[in-house]
């Protein structure tokens, strides 16, 4: 609990520092979210042309269960129809998907940039590239770099996935409010597991930046004579790998939530299937249910993964934030930080 009340101080801290850089960049933003929205649009529309050729398949055009295929025109027969309507969705989707990452690309890209610009004329400012050359270059090259790959990538997961599951979230309560709820709660389950693997990733992941600073640090000293070549690989010794406990922790954490959606889904399918006997849902109900749920299945395992992922992107994001927001030498046992103090620097220009 303690990692992960560590890891949501550090991202409300880092996106209150780091956040405004992005504010020339919000029409790239708003881009993103506008090509996510297409994708989900077409990602829900998915099952409808499957459910019309169900329907047709079974002959159930003409009574209870053909709700698609009855609104199918028959000119030039149903199923081409629904072909045509398929095709139009996955070139939409496509649309969207380019949209979407190349807005999101843009907007990390001048945010990272943009932060990275006013670090290093912080860190030159304060003499930190002259006192701490090792900890500024991890910084400003590694954690920058970091940021930005990791904005884009959570900002793409975070929207598709996650407006995704809201939207068959409100499909279902339409169709079954049991189901519903059923199904939001194993994705808010999902949500949590990769919250408490997040915190514990986060806490890895700024030990191992540390040690990427003491290296870089011991590399310097090589290149200026301090350090012997004999002596270098005693110096560089890492020890145990923070990256791979970060992994095996990504790995505990997506398995939990497979684990954890699979229950929801098993009580959904019986559910549908006993609502299906009952004759409380229709033929088309059952399946339209169905497909949503197990369609569901991976993007639910990536939401929670992207939320573990995230800790990884947090490590980096409150390293650049305290360069920017505390223009200081930053050896790490001075610095400060949410995640080591439990409070945030304070600005000072």
């Amino acid at each position: 609990m303690r990692d992960v009340m560590s890891f949501l101080r550090s991202a409300v801290w880092a996106a209150r520092v780091i956040g405004p850089f992005g504010r020339p960049y919000r029409r790239y933003l708003v881009r993103g979210w506008l090509g996510a929205l297409l994708v989900v649009a077409c990602r829900l529309a998915f099952p409808w042309p499957l459910r019309g050729a169900m329907e047709i398949a079974f002959h159930k055009t003409g009574g209870r269960g053909g709700v698609v295929a009855s609104l199918v025109p028959s000119v030039g027969g149903k199923l081409v129809w629904l072909v045509g309507a398929f095709t139009v969705i996955v070139l939409a989707q496509g649309l969207g998907e380019y949209v979407q990452r190349l807005g999101f690309a843009r907007y990390a890209v001048g945010l990272s940039r943009d932060a990275r610009a006013v670090a290093m004329r912080a860190l030159a400012e304060s003499g930190s590239l002259a006192a701490e050359p090792g900890d500024a270059t991890t910084r400003i090259i590694g954690d920058a770099s970091r940021v930005k790959s990791g904005v884009k990538v959570v900002l793409i997961s975070l929207t598709r996935n996650g407006i995704f599951y809201l939207g068959v979230t409100a499909i279902l309560s339409v169709i079954d409010l049991t189901i519903a709820m059923v199904f939001l709660g194993g994705g808010l389950a999902a949500l949590a597991i990769g919250l408490v693997g997040a915190g514990r990733v986060h806490t890895i992941t700024r030990r191992s930046r540390r040690r990427e600073s003491k290296l870089a640090a011991t590399l310097h000293l090589h290149s200026t004579g301090e350090v012997a070549a004999d002596k270098l690989p005693t110096a560089l010794e890492p020890g145990t790998s923070a990256d791979s406990k970060a992994t095996r922790v990504e790995g505990t954490t997506t398995f939990v939530v497979h684990v954890a959606y699979s229950v929801s889904t098993c009580a959904i399918l019986a559910l549908a299937i006993d609502a299906g006997r009952t004759g409380r849902l229709s033929f088309g109900s059952v399946f339209t249910v169905l497909a949503y749920v197990l369609l569901m299945h991976n993007r639910t395992v990536r939401l929670g993964r992207t939320v573990v992922r995230a800790g990884k992107l947090l490590a980096s994001a409150t390293r650049l934030a305290e360069v920017v927001s505390a223009p200081k030498p930053l050896a790490e046992s001075g610095a400060s930080s949410p995640a080591s103090s439990g409070t945030a620097p304070v600005r000072s220009d």
